[in-house]
């Protein structure tokens, strides 16, 4: 009997693998917590889905440190980046059980006036603590922060290009708390400033001769990894030019009392168009107005064309005034760093941000053609469609001399590359943070779920994709990227690209340019996963043997019709209205060529 109970213990441990054998081939990175309904959904086209990752963060006391989680690592770091005053600690991570939140009584927004209240059905979510660390100098002076707090990252462990990525939260309350839940390319890694440099945000693959002459006035902002360059190295495929791309799924700023925050949705890239074609900061495009019926923002040919200049890109598009979604308009706050533009729409008014939990999703298709939507609680907020990246150019008379020159942005592509996610809370240099906290410390970020989904006949899993390949060159550059992260993506489940995804492009010289590597890497992968697929067959036997003598048929299929309830329970429909199509209708696909000293005109054709 002890030797029976020690067996049960050990499938305890195994519960996730166990669990998640259930689940189709296919779905190593599941969690068997994720219910039945959420196994599928469809996209905003009415395309089907299947589930390739999540986590319901349902067992309690989790450990995120490097080397204790096979899906994440929480960081230990201290942020140098953005004047951030944050130590992230793996102690910060963790999953609790979340009974309530204090909400606001009064209906005046202006009125701090909040009582503690406790929820229907208690949730088990991950928890990110932000705190004051002041008090205790010596740590304090071993990091040389005044903050803590938590940034979990699945680089190079879990990545994903194209489908939809779904995160349920809850954020902290209170001014200059800045959390943020985002995906970022697998070449760069979040907060290592050395491997972004160069590398954030480009999402630019061709050559341009312009481009690569360009002067680029700040060392280590210039694309590193150039598509004019025949032989990168280390992997790469040559001449294809790569990045470190950002897509900011929910990127939250709220107030004291919780009212008037907003919560931004943005991808940032580069490179940026030419300066003429950008707001001043706090100031709208002069392009978008919007709709007097619905409320809605939309880009204005007429005005764009009158106004000639600070008109901001085409083929955004703009959602929100739904029941549960305030109106979504161009962020004004910051169009981006001199190199990189923030294309970004801003709901404002959501002021229970802090109360409950909200489902932010992001359908993504990479490539030309391809497009961004995002989601608050199934309602359209925010789109790029394609046409957005395209070429723009403006041309005009010297200011020294009379010299006819013409700027111009190459066109970008809709990201591409394998992408990681990164959840994390921290404090903002530039609403209030750390001095706009006091009394709101500490932070909590709760995290219910996060779940991926790809289209059956593009699954495309895994950090290192032949056709955008990342392991040798992070392999060969291991100072820029910290402690390499346990277990690696190909460690914990078998990648999966599709075929089109293998086609890399040979080397002009006839070398393998990343395409003669597919085939050993497969095979080295399928290995691993037939070894992986036996023994979890072999572990789901085992515990289902013991189950039955230690524990007894009744106790099997109490648990059984409990699970079946918490299924039926959880079940919610995913399925968001397309009619609107958020990057439908008719759109400008070549920007005005513009003449800063004189009368504008539309190009044929993007230049």
């Amino acid at each position: 009997m002890d030797a029976a109970r020690l067996a049960l213990a050990l499938c305890v441990l195994l519960g996730d693998e166990v669990r998640a054998a259930a689940l189709p081939a296919a779905c190593c990175w599941c969690d068997g917590d994720t219910p039945v309904s959420e196994r599928s959904t469809l996209d905003s086209d009415g395309r089907r889905h299947e589930l390739v990752f999540s986590d319901e963060f349902e067992t309690l006391g989790r450990d995120f440190a490097n080397g204790r989680d096979k899906r994440w690592t929480a960081i230990n770091k201290s942020d140098y980046t953005n004047g951030s005053p944050m130590r992230y600690m793996p102690e910060a991570v963790t999953t609790v059980l979340d009974r309530g939140a204090y909400m606001r009584v009064s209906s005046n927004a202006s009125v701090d006036d909040k009582e503690w209240r406790e929820y229907a059905r208690p949730h088990r979510s991950l928890h990110i603590t932000t705190a004051n660390i002041t008090a205790d100098a010596r740590l304090a002076k071993a990091v040389n922060k005044t903050f803590t707090g938590g940034m979990l990252q699945s680089w190079n462990k879990f990545c994903f290009t194209g489908g939809i990525i779904e995160i349920s939260a809850k954020f902290p309350a209170g001014a200059g708390f800045w959390p943020a839940l985002w995906l970022f390319g697998n070449l760069g890694r979040a907060i290592y400033k050395e491997s972004t440099d160069g590398l954030w945000p480009y999402s630019f693959e061709a050559c341009d001769p312009d481009f690569e002459a360009m002067n680029v006035p700040t060392p280590g902002l210039k694309q590193r990894i150039s598509g004019c360059d025949p032989e990168p190295g280390f992997g790469l495929n040559p001449r294809q030019g790569r990045g470190a791309t950002e897509i900011d799924i929910a990127e939250v700023a709220d107030s004291k009392n919780g009212a008037n925050g907003w919560l931004a949705t943005s991808l940032q890239a580069a490179p940026a168009i030419p300066k003429f074609f950008r707001p001043a900061h706090g100031e709208m495009p002069s392009g978008y107005r919007a709709d007097p019926g619905t409320g809605r923002w939309a880009l204005d040919p007429d005005a764009a064309h009158a106004a000639r200049s600070a008109t901001w890109y085409r083929g955004l598009r703009f959602g929100g005034n739904e029941s549960n979604t305030p109106p979504v308009k161009p962020f004004v706050n910051w169009y981006g760093a001199p190199y990189a533009d923030t294309l970004a729409g801003c709901t404002e008014g959501l002021n229970d941000l802090s109360e409950r939990y909200r489902k932010f999703r992001l359908e993504w298709q990479e490539g030309d053609g391809g497009h961004l939507r995002w989601f608050i609680d199934d309602a359209f907020v925010f789109g790029i469609g394609d046409e957005a990246l395209g070429r723009y150019t403006a041309c005009g008379q010297s200011p020294t001399d009379d010299a006819f020159l013409c700027e111009h942005a190459p066109k970008r592509t809709m990201p591409a590359e394998p992408m990681s996610i990164v959840l994390n809370s921290a404090l903002g240099s530039w609403n209030g943070g750390a001095s706009a906290t006091r009394g709101s410390l500490p932070g909590h970020l709760y995290v219910d779920h996060v779940r991926v989904w790809q289209r059956a006949d593009r699954l495309n899993v895994g950090c290192d994709p032949p056709d955008h390949p990342t392991k040798e060159y992070i392999d060969a550059h291991p100072l820029l990227y910290g402690e390499p992260v346990l277990p690696r993506s190909e460690d914990a489940c078998k990648p999966i690209y599709p075929p089109r995804a293998r086609d890399a492009p040979l080397a002009p010289d006839g070398g393998d340019g990343g395409a003669a590597r597919a085939p050993s890497a497969r095979r080295a992968g399928e290995a691993r996963g037939g070894a992986q697929a036996r023994l979890i067959v072999s572990a789901v036997l085992v515990c289902a043997a013991v189950a039955a003598f230690v524990v007894g048929p009744r106790v099997v299929r109490a648990a059984r019709g409990e699970s079946a309830a918490a299924r039926a329970a959880s079940h919610y429909s995913s399925v968001v209205d397309g009619a609107d199509a958020p990057d439908g209708g008719a759109s400008i696909r070549a920007p005005m060529l513009l003449r800063p000293n004189g009368g504008g005109r539309r190009a044929d054709a993007p230049r």
